[in-house]
């Protein structure tokens, strides 16, 4: 499996085919990753939360569609996003606009 630059999979997750797609960030720079495996349907793609530049990582077997209302109320807590997160309003912003 071939790593992004600067980040460090868990080598437990290092396999061949094995490929980290980034979907998210937060502004404390935070990253949430699908863990994709060959063959693998999207609906079992793991989550994966890398703590800004560092070592630290967090797995989630879910899909994102139940993993971020559930993050979003409280209910999937985490150790490696800010310990404020979530705040009471939440916004989501595209890294890209697809118009400009």
């Amino acid at each position: 499996m071939e790593q992004e630059p600067g980040v460090r999979l868990p080598h437990d997750y290092i396999s061949p085919g094995n490929r980290l797609i980034p979907w998210a960030t937060t502004d404390n720079g935070e990253y949430l990753f699908w863990l994709v495996r060959p063959g693998q349907d999207p609906d079992e793609w793991t989550i994966m939360i890398n703590e800004e530049g560092g070592e630290e990582w967090e797995r989630y077997a879910m899909t994102v569609t139940r993993f971020l209302p559930q993050v979003l109320a409280g209910e999937v807590r985490s150790e490696v996003l800010w310990s404020r997160f979530p705040e009471e309003v939440h916004s989501f912003r595209p890294a890209l606009s697809l118009q400009d």
